[in-house]
Formats: C-alpha cells, structure tokens, sequence
C-alpha cells in the first residue's frame, strides 16, 4: 500500500511559506569556510570575554586559537556559543579543538551524511536509468495497451545534463532555480531543456515501431512512496523540471505589464500573467499562486529596468505532471495517444511490482553517475535533492519509507566509528533544526571517509573555497582559496516578535594549510541573534576570516 502524502496542496503550499519564514538549509546567506592547523599544540585559553559567555577553553597553537577568539569575543557573540575541532587527516591528532563535543544545529553541513550514504550504498559510478515498458500486446504498429514510464530517482532528467557527462550547478554569485521558491534575488533557471530526457525516451518508443497507444500511459512512482515529510518539499521517484514550474519575469516599460517566461508548458498547469512593471526605484516582488488545482498565477510588480526574476512553484503531484509531459513528449515524436494528457496519474492501471519484462522495455533514459549528482548536491547546497539521497538510502536498504534512510544513514556514521549519541538526523538536507551534530562527530568523519572507496568523491564534490559553488566569491583573492574543499550550512529563524535568531552557522571539509599539512575540520557558532537577515552574511563573512587566520598561521 502507498504511504499517503502527509498534506494536502494548500496545506503544503502554508507548509512552504513556513518554511521559508523559518529560513532554510541553504548556502545563499553564507560566505564562509573554514580551516587548518600545524604545528606544534599549545594550550590557550580564550579571553575572559570568552569564558563569561559560557566558551570552554581552546586548545591548539596560541597564534591561532588567540586571532579566532578575537572573533569569538565580539558583542554580537556574547550570548552564542563557538565550537570547532581540526584533525591531521591521516593521524587523527587533534590540532585544535574548542567545545568539540557539544551538539550544534550545523544546517546544509548535514548533507554531508546523506550524500556519503548515498555513495556508500550505489557507488559513486551507479547510473539511473528510467525506462518506459509496455503492457499489452502489439496490433501491426499499434499498442494496445499501456505504456509505463518507471521513475527510477533521477532527478535531473536531461535538464543539467552537460555534452562532457557532467550535472550543470550554479557558483555564486548566481543561485540555483531550487532556490527561487523562497525569496531568495538571484535564482536563475539552469540552461538545459526540462523535457531533455522525456524527449529521448519518446523518440527510443517512436523508434520501436509502436506509433500510436491505444491505451492509457501511467508513470510508476512506486521506486519509493512519494514523502512531504522533510521540511524542504515533496520527494518522488519521478522528477520532470526538478518537480518546479518556472515563471521568467521581464519588466516592460514602467506602469505597462511584465512578460513572463513558463516553462515547462504542459498541459498539466494553465499559466496567467499578472504581473506589472513599476518604476525603476521601486521594488520587485513576485509570486506563484494556485488559485484553483492546476491553474497557475504569477501575480506583483517588478522594476523597470530590472533583470529578469526567477519565481517557481512546486508541483504538487509528480506522477500526474510527468505523465503530461510524456504524453505530450510522445506526441511530439509522431506517436498518437488515445488518452488525454491532462488529469491524474492512473496508478490502479500498473503492473504488480517486479513484473515487467525486459523483451518489453521500449525506451529509456540514461543518467550520468550518482558522482555528478553528489556534485551538484553538494555544490549547490540542494536541499531536496539531499532528501531524495535520503529516501534512495531506504531503497537500498530493502524499504520504500524515507524515513528508513535516516536509519542507513546513522550506519554510516557508526560504520567510521562515530558514536550514534553525537549525531541526530531528522532529514537529508540539513533543514530541520532538530539535526544535530558534534563538531568532533563531523571533523572525525570526514577524516574517516577519506579512506573510503567513495571519498575521493565526496571531497571533489565539496565546494572548493575562492573556486566554484557555493563559495565561488568567497576569499576568491586569498592564497587559500583552491586550498579548502567545505561544505557551508546555516539555519536563521524568525520569532512572531520579530526577532531573528541565527540558530547555527558551520563550515566543514578539508584543507591543505600553507605548509603543506591536510586537515579535516568544522568549525560552528549557535544561538546568534541578529537584528536583520544581513547578519547572517557578517557572521559568515567573519568566519571566512576565521579561516584566513588558520590558513595563514598554519
């Protein structure tokens, strides 16, 4: 039996908007990393501004330890609380280490256990393949019967899919499209054509001989049950558009109306434009409603003279949205359906589980290797596509709940020897703020997973300080920067009195330092209050010097 969703459409989208107030697991308010040390350990203890906040003392080379309590001791930190711990990456020594085994709400840093699970479990060199079957039999060119497109988890589908066999990813400034649902300027749609992979496996039916279906097309999502459980959105075994509609939005001339760009148009969604443009001083402010089921309306104002604005909306059924799209995919190739596009997935017409015949795969569809969704997931910072490593973990494991690849994942940790009471995992990405970890937990499995047949991976795939992704702009001019492979992680709150609440900011990865050595590490800062979103870009900012320290005195 299918799990049932967990809310409806209009408690989803409330859920969403939540979300956002809350503040999500992302890379875009962090600009920061973290570090490395050498040398030989020294004890200091941190300045009594330090101790009267509650710090424990820091242990590690005097230089070092003196110029991040310089950080540490500011005024907007009097009341948070720091914790880091750096590692000699082959030794396990501890080179330096300041409340290593407090639990921290560490954010996006989090991804770092789905996405090695996920490596563990498939292989870095494991590939998706979606395949469509027929059920039915076969008149001259004519399938009578249905044609079932079997979601498999691949969520690019042909949209970033590059010519050289890479995910396309986003590096700052620029945002991912993953991101445009929050508010967040910036997001831009990834250039690559969202029907890429229906279109190839409609033309491979076409190619078949089958050039008509009389008969109904079903998509098979039963790979695991579709879960909203995790705070950042559904996750489903089918992914068309990574489950968004896009919504481009140009200005026109000032007090004329906007144009808007959707795509993908499928016949899933109607589209209405609303949009004005307003002067050039003014503000831009978007959004996607869904006034009625499956009709949608991009409604506010934009500035004159503005760059485009990306605005998207999650689609509420996958299953139903990708069967539009394919039938329309099939059509396109010169393959007639009987059935109409529009409406819901059919599921009560599939085929037991396990059934399907290999004589009757007509079409399918290729990714590139789970490594380059790694890559994109951890360069980015992509929230659901963490979930969905989650709930590829349960599969793997022999179970289609998601939540069964939390379990998976704490095996992971455990497997390296962390202890289970230093981390505790609710979701994939990182975004609910139950998730915690030990600084020493995570500083000790990255240096654990580096010896690994799959950790090679996850250190590329890492962010690469001053280079790409989600620290592309960050001390981009610095001698560290092409030095330090981290991960960023956040997670800011809003109070209904309006008082915003930094519950966790954290950079983990590896460092070669100035002399040579390699280092793991986290470093982590809780329970910072901020009198506006901006905070969270000096905090990490103050990180990144943080790091500029450790590079320089190591």
């Amino acid at each position: 039996m299918r799990a049932p969703r967990l809310l409806g459409a209009r408690q989803r989208h409330q859920s969403r908007q939540a979300a956002a107030r809350r503040g999500r697991a992302g890379p875009r308010w962090l600009a920061a990393l973290a570090a490395v040390l050498t040398a030989a350990m020294v004890i200091c203890v941190a300045p009594s501004a330090a101790r009267a906040s509650g710090q424990s003392a820091a242990t590690g080379p005097q230089n070092l330890t003196r110029a991040l309590a310089t950080i540490e001791n500011q005024p907007r930190y009097a009341r948070a609380t720091w914790g880091y711990e750096v590692l000699g990456e082959k030794s396990g020594q501890v080179l330096a280490a300041q409340n290593a085994q407090s639990m921290f709400d560490p954010g996006s840093t989090m991804k770092i256990y789905s996405t090695a699970t996920a490596l563990r479990l498939y292989g870095p060199n494991y590939r998706f393949v979606t395949p469509a079957y027929r059920e039915g039999t076969m008149s001259g060119s004519t399938l009578n019967g249905d044609l079932v497109l079997v979601g498999s988890g691949d969520l690019s589908l042909g949209l970033r899919d590059q010519p050289n066999g890479t995910l396309y990813y986003e590096n700052l400034p620029n945002l991912d499209q993953s991101y445009a649902d929050i508010g967040l300027p910036g997001a831009v749609e990834p250039p690559g054509n969202p029907l890429a992979g229906l279109d190839q496996i409609a033309a491979k039916v076409r190619a078949s001989g089958i050039t008509a279906i009389n008969g109904n097309v079903v998509v098979d999502d039963r790979l695991f049950s579709p879960y909203d459980g995790f705070p950042d959105g559904p996750v489903s075994a089918i992914w068309v558009n990574e489950n968004l509609v896009d919504a481009l939005v140009s200005p026109g001339p000032a007090g004329g109306p906007a144009s808007v760009n959707w795509r993908p148009t499928t016949a899933a969604y109607t589209t209405t434009n609303q949009v004005t443009t307003v002067s050039a001083t003014s503000s831009t402010s978007l959004q996607i409603t869904e006034p009625t089921p499956g009709n949608l309306v991009v409604t506010g104002q934009i500035a004159a003279g503005s760059t485009p604005t990306l605005v998207v909306h999650e689609v509420d059924d996958p299953a139903a949205f990708a069967r539009s799209a394919f039938i329309e995919a099939l059509q396109e190739a010169g393959v007639t359906v009987t059935a109409p596009p529009g409406g819901s997935n059919p599921e009560a017409l599939l085929p037991p589980r396990g059934s399907y015949q290999p004589g009757d795969m007509v079409g399918d569809y290729v990714s590139p290797p789970l490594s380059q969704f790694i890559n994109l997931i951890l360069k980015d910072s992509y929230n659901r596509g963490a979930d969905l490593m989650t709930c590829l973990a349960a599969v793997k494991v022999g179970s289609t709940n998601c939540q069964q690849g939390l379990v998976a994942e704490l095996q992971t940790v455990t497997k390296l020897g962390i202890p289970a009471k230093s981390v505790f995992l609710f979701d994939g990405a990182g975004s609910d703020d139950q998730g915690r970890t030990t600084v020493d937990a995570l500083a000790s499995f990255l240096r654990r997973v580096a010896t690994t047949s799959y950790g090679p991976t996850l250190f590329r795939s890492l962010p690469d300080l001053g280079r790409n992704g989600t620290l592309a702009d960050v001390l981009s001019k610095t001698r560290v920067a092409g030095h330090a492979q981290v991960k960023t992680g956040n997670r800011a709150v809003g109070s209904p009195t309006n008082q915003l609440m930094l519950l966790g900011n954290s950079l983990a990865g590896y460092v070669e330092t100035k002399s040579g050595r390699h280092v793991t590490f986290m470093i982590a800062v809780g329970n910072v209050p901020l009198s506006s979103s901006s905070g969270v870009l000096a905090v990490t900012a103050q990180q990144a010097q943080m790091v500029a320290a450790i590079y320089k005195d190591l």
